[in-house]
């Protein structure tokens, strides 16, 4: 018999679908017995599981990706530093679906026996040899005992080549390197070389892209000079820096690395000048003082000088603030000279507070460290529950100092903020009372595990007078509020007097917070506040706080929402703040 050729095509389509259909018909399902550590990696990558329920799996498919299993399993396992594993396998047919079981022991772990870390190249030369050596050794994190990976491999070897490019060797490589694994003593020998390749030293600065603005302005917040040894910290520092003033949109650094050409390498700086003008506006609320709305102007070239103008009015329900202020370009030592005014009115916890700040100030920045010293002027009228008002006024130098050490300026979950102030007045000079004001505070983020942190934070205050209400009111301390003791009203900690809560000469607070990452941003926070304000030491009362709250990481700063237990008033208060809390 003949077949037509439509016949034909028909009969080859027909055959062409059969395995398909006899595909969609086949199931199979996979048990994996395996140790958690490594049960997840293999379900997500070995092909039986990944081919699971597939139309173009049948039999003769399923027969091969059983065989090769075993062999997936052992590169799989090879890079987490088993090399040794057992494997059990079984595949039997009920009711039409097969049945594939693996049982996987993946054996010991492989531990480092040997780390041979050698550093070679022009280093060798330099005195301090033997310490970058040292630092590099204590620096190596796979050392013996740990067990073998081979993530952990490469990234042993990439951290230790980042510590000598990042500081003076930038053109610094691996020279060889070899891993030995005895998979029947489940060990492993590590050797690796480094080749430092020559220091390399800063040569001059050279900006484009200023139009407005002089290159000495820019010189001057240079971390680094010509001649001086290459380092990466120095650069990022001068990048940040410059990026942290309103001069600058962008800010671009280039160093040409070039083995052969080490010495006085020019430092190429591309920047694009910010406008100059830059206005603001907001509306907010705050648990402490209150809705808030704000308006500020800023000038970055004042009368063309560079000097950087500002004028701000914050207007909240409990307080209102103006201030104007100038602020220099930093000079040739790095200090940044600074005057300001700020007029201020309060009223919280009974105390009515207008107060007039003139002040001079001088600052740097180096290092992570701020030091400033500052030059005021304030004068304040206190008035308590209606009654007759009292002026205090006060000609006070001070001096702080900030040091941060942080993994994030915005959002840190480890490291720690210290700030430490002290100032104050004679009486007779331009001063209605003599005082002596201390003060410190401090956080410090302790990380528990990759998703966890613990925060402790504390403050200490105390003015040296025997005339306490002659001093500025707002040189006094009081507690309480969102940043201070939660479970109290914003500032209603301190000493009572006619009905209101005034500032005292000695404050104490102290903080445990332990906050969880939950999902994404968000983290959970649950906390124990102390603290007060008091006349004295010896009355000084400790009142307590406890609650629960809520952190999301926003991009201006983590955004705090808290429900907390005032221990004193017995009752629940809600607390919310934007930024780090310090």
């Amino acid at each position: 018999m003949r077949l037509k050729p439509s016949h034909t095509l028909v009969l080859l389509i027909a055959l062409s679908l059969l395995p398909t259909a006899q595909a969609a018909n086949f199931a199979y399902d996979v048990e994996i017995d395996a140790p958690d550590a490594i049960e997840p990696m293999l379900r997500a990558n070995l092909g039986l599981v990944r081919w699971q329920g597939s139309d173009y799996v049948d039999k003769p498919q399923l027969d091969r990706l059983y065989d090769a299993t075993p062999a997936e399993i052992q590169r799989l396992l090879g890079p987490q530093g088993y090399f040794s594993p057992k494997i059990e396998r079984t595949m039997r047919e009920d009711g039409g679906v097969w049945h594939v079981s693996l049982s996987v022991d993946p054996g010991p772990a492989t531990v480092v026996t040997g780390a041979d870390i050698a550093l070679s190249g022009p280093i060798r030369n330099l005195p301090d040899f033997q310490a970058r050596y040292a630092i590099l050794l204590a620096g190596w994190s796979l050392p013996i005992g740990e067990n073998f990976t081979q993530r952990s491999w490469d990234l042993a070897k990439r951290h230790s080549l980042q510590s000598l490019v990042v500081d003076g060797f930038p053109s610094a490589h691996i020279a060889s390197s070899h891993g030995d694994v005895d998979p029947d003593r489940a060990s492993a020998d590590l050797a690796v070389e480094y080749d430092s390749g020559p220091r390399f030293t800063f040569g001059p600065l050279q900006v484009t892209g200023l139009k407005r603005y002089p290159e000495v302005l820019v010189q001057r917040m240079a971390t680094f000079k010509s001649g001086d040894t290459y380092s990466q910290k120095q650069l990022l520092d001068f990048q940040s820096a410059l990026q942290n003033t309103p001069y600058f949109s962008n800010v671009f650094l280039d160093v040409p690395i070039d083995a052969e050409k080490p010495d006085n390498v020019p430092v190429k700086l591309e920047v694009t000048e910010a406008p100059i003008y830059k206005a603001d506006a907001g509306l907010g609320y705050d648990t402490d003082t209150g809705a808030r709305t704000s308006f500020g102007i800023r000038d970055a070239d004042f009368l063309g000088h560079g000097w950087i103008g500002t004028l701000g009015l914050d207007v909240e329900q409990k307080q209102q603030i103006f201030d104007a202020g100038l602020q220099l370009p930093p000079d040739s030592d790095g200090y940044r000279y600074a005057a300001g005014f700020r007029d201020e009115h309060q009223n919280i916890s009974g105390q009515q507070l207008w107060e007039q700040t003139l002040g001079l100030q001088r600052s740097r920045l180096r290092d992570g460290n701020e030091i400033s010293q500052a030059l005021q002027y304030v004068r304040s009228l206190q008035r308590i529950n209606g009654a007759p008002g009292q002026i205090n006024y006060a000609l006070m130098p001070s001096q702080s100092w900030t040091h941060r050490a942080l993994n994030n300026t915005t959002d840190p979950s480890a490291g720690t903020i210290l700030n430490l102030q002290i100032g104050g007045a004679a009486k007779g000079f331009v001063s209605s009372a003599s005082f002596l004001r201390s003060y410190a505070k401090m956080a410090w983020y302790i990380p528990v595990g990759s998703a966890s942190f613990v925060r402790l934070r504390g403050e200490v205050g105390d003015v040296l007078t025997t005339a306490p209400d002659k001093v500025p009111a707002d040189w006094l301390f009081r507690a309480g509020g969102a940043d201070s003791v939660r479970g109290y009203g914003y500032q209603t900690l301190g000493v009572e007097q006619n009905g209101a809560v005034v500032g005292g000469r000695v404050l104490a607070t102290a903080s445990i917070e332990y906050q969880q990452r939950i999902q994404g941003n968000w983290r959970g926070a649950v906390f124990t506040d102390v603290g007060g304000a008091a006349d004295r030491w010896q009355s000084l009362h400790g009142s307590k706080g406890y609650g629960v709250g809520a952190r999301w990481a926003s991009p201006v700063g983590p955004f705090a929402g808290d429900i907390a237990y005032g221990a004193d008033d017995k009752r629940l208060r809600f607390h919310f703040s934007l930024g780090v809390g310090f």
